[in-house]
């Protein structure tokens, strides 16, 4: 009997269910927690910069987190673009949402309201701008990807999915492009998927208590700029900056694409093309009338002709969307990080090439010998003379040095700011310590958030500073959370900032810090400089800056810049931030303010990328921001 019992209890087990063999490209569809589980960190770091109890966060955020994770699951972002990986459109979405609310933190909205409205609507503009940013590609996975679906058995349905009918439920799934999809049709779909992943709480919240938020919200799902207005530019500068982040990343995005991705990056075939047409030999080098020059370290190509034999090449094979205007290559190029900018952050470089009898001035463009070829034997011959570019692009280039008496100062030596030994570097002065911010604590605030929900903690959100009403911020360098080096962002050409009539010194000092930068008067990262690119943003050395504006009375004008509250405090409660210099002979430290968003305070539209002389030291002024 007992042995019947055993042998009855053994045939009941069940047996596992064997994972079946699925052909390449082919996905589980997994539920929301196993989505989001890797996107753990910065969905914690979201939460943070949402500012709301965990309530809250359980009832408007984090339904709106599982609804679109399990709606895109793991689709790409593009077949052959940015985050073109699988589970490519849930990174770039989270990133954008993350990018958006950094950029919120800190702006008084609605633009120009009284502070009390301004404190009223605070939890309904983050949410609004949080959601927007997550939503604003939602429509590709209806537009311009097909999802073909495999039964749990992994057998092909030879069904696709309806993604206006709700998200997959069970089985697998292979990610297809539509090659003859309508152009941009995915813009507008999201006020369509919208009432299907955002809560209804949430809707209903906006929609009572908030009708100029909602208004907002829906504007930019739609499309309409003009009515999305400040919550569209936040929301589009995250996703341009997200982008960039990810095309000049340490890995080509051919390499990212997935199985069934059959297009290639037009970056890829610009730099196949370009490779082509030198080993052939077809562009010449070094020599009168030549297409480019070579120094050693890059190649200098002149960017009109080489450009336009280029697009010839590529279209002659046969290869199409290759774009008709050159502007638009050299777009593709620097946005890949193939081409190396000026150091204001443009393609083309203004330089005199001087070989033999030959002097003559070009508009070149700058590609890294490394980029186009990984073997140094296959590097072109040097050219026997000089490469000089104009001294508002960059530092002249000597391919061979004729005498060190003409040769230029080296990068390190003209990057590297004037220091001050490390000992005396905590020491302030006392109108830096007139200028230091005082923080108090925000009161509690929790009926400004939706009154469907009760806190169980009279918790308060985080605290949001002031800041000037101005338009949104594209920001120029990120904070240290990634070891990629983001290339400066082409944006139209702002007004200059501050204002040079008023009453206010601390405005007449930012206009003259802004027309400084904006002409070229105000040097930046070099030894001279009191302007430095750094990866925080712009650090404004003190009282250096302000000394030069007003020799004598100096220390009122810095206190009146503090009052404008541009800069970001320190974590030590200082508006003063120390940096770590590092030259070729002496370190010490540098102190200044940091602008946190650089582009929108100073009004300039491009910024060289971060002095690598200056790192900030984490003993000193704690997390960096």
């Amino acid at each position: 009997m007992l042995f019947a019992w055993l042998f009855r209890r053994n045939r009941s087990t069940p047996v596992a269910t064997a994972v079946p063999v699925l052909p390449v490209g082919v996905w589980p569809i997994l539920p929301a927690a196993q989505l989001l589980q890797p996107h753990t960190p910065l969905i914690t770091h979201i939460h943070k910069l949402c500012g709301v109890p965990d309530d809250y966060w359980r009832t408007l955020y984090q339904p709106l987190l599982d609804n679109f994770a399990a709606f895109v699951q793991q689709t790409p972002a593009s077949e052959a673009h940015h985050h073109c990986a699988q589970g490519g459109m849930l990174t770039h979405s989270l990133q954008v949402m993350k990018l958006a609310l950094e950029s919120r933190k800190g702006k008084m909205l609605p633009p120009g309201a009284a502070a009390e409205d301004v404190n009223k609507q605070q939890h309904a503009w983050t949410f609004a701008i949080a959601s927007a940013a997550l939503l604003h590609d939602v429509g590709k996975p209806c537009s311009d990807q097909k999802l073909r679906l495999y039964n749990a058995n992994g057998q092909d349905t030879h069904t696709y999915w309806q993604p206006l009918q709700g998200a997959l439920q069970s089985g697998y799934y292979q990610v297809q492009f539509v090659r003859d999809r309508q152009y941009r049709t995915h813009e507008l779909l999201p006020p369509l998927l919208a009432r299907q992943l955002t809560p209804d709480a949430a809707l209903s919240w906006l929609q009572q208590d908030f009708p100029g938020v909602f208004k907002a919200w829906l504007g930019y799902l739609s499309g309409q700029d003009e009515v999305a207005g400040v919550l569209g530019q936040i929301v589009t500068e995250a996703d341009m900056q997200s982008v960039a982040d990810d095309l000049s990343g340490s890995r080509p995005i051919h390499t990212q694409q997935i199985p069934t991705a059959k297009a290639k990056p037009l970056s890829q075939r610009l730099l196949t093309g370009l490779r082509h047409l030198l080993d052939e030999q077809l562009l010449t080098l070094n020599r009168p009338g030549a297409a480019g020059f070579f120094d050693g370290d890059s190649l200098w190509l002149v960017s009109k002709r080489v450009l336009d034999k280029l697009r010839n090449h590529l279209e002659k094979e046969g290869q199409t969307g290759i774009p008709s205007r050159n502007d638009r290559l050299m777009d593709e190029l620097q946005q890949h990080g193939i081409l190396t900018p000026t150091v204001a952050g443009q393609a083309i470089w203004n330089a005199t090439v001087k070989a033999g009898t030959m002097e003559q001035s070009f508009t070149l463009l700058r590609i890294p010998a490394s980029t186009l070829w990984a073997d140094p034997a296959q590097f072109p011959k040097e050219l026997e003379g000089t490469i000089t570019p104009n001294a508002k692009d960059g530092e002249a280039k000597a391919s061979k040095p004729p005498a060190p008496a003409t040769m230029p100062a080296t990068p390190a030596q003209t990057a590297v700011p004037e220091a001050v030994p490390a000992s005396t570097a905590n020491a302030s002065t006392d109108a830096e310590q007139d200028a230091a911010a005082s923080t108090s604590p925000r009161g509690d605030d929790d009926d400004l958030l939706p009154p469907t929900i009760q806190p169980s903690t009279p918790e308060s959100p985080s605290p949001v500073a002031p800041a000037l009403q101005q338009a949104v911020p594209i920001p120029a360098h990120q904070p240290a959370t990634t070891t990629n080096t983001v290339p400066a962002t082409k944006v139209c050409l702002p007004e200059a900032t501050g204002n040079p009539d008023s009453d206010d010194t601390g405005e007449r000092f930012l206009h003259w810090l802004s027309e400084g930068l904006r002409t070229g008067q105000h040097p930046v990262n070099t030894t001279e400089a009191f302007l430095h690119t750094v990866k925080e943003g712009v650090l404004l050395v003190s009282p250096r800056a302000f000394k030069l504006f007003a020799p004598d009375n100096w220390d009122y004008v810095q206190k009146r810049f503090t009052k404008l509250k541009l800069h970001k405090p320190a974590p030590n409660d200082s508006n003063i931030w120390l940096y770590h210099v590092r030259g070729e002979k002496k370190s010490g430290m540098v102190r200044g303010f940091l602008i946190s968003n650089p582009l929108e305070t100073l009004g300039v539209a491009y910024l060289p990328t971060p002095n690598k002389s200056l790192s900030l030291p984490n003993n000193l002024n704690g997390t960096p921001p």
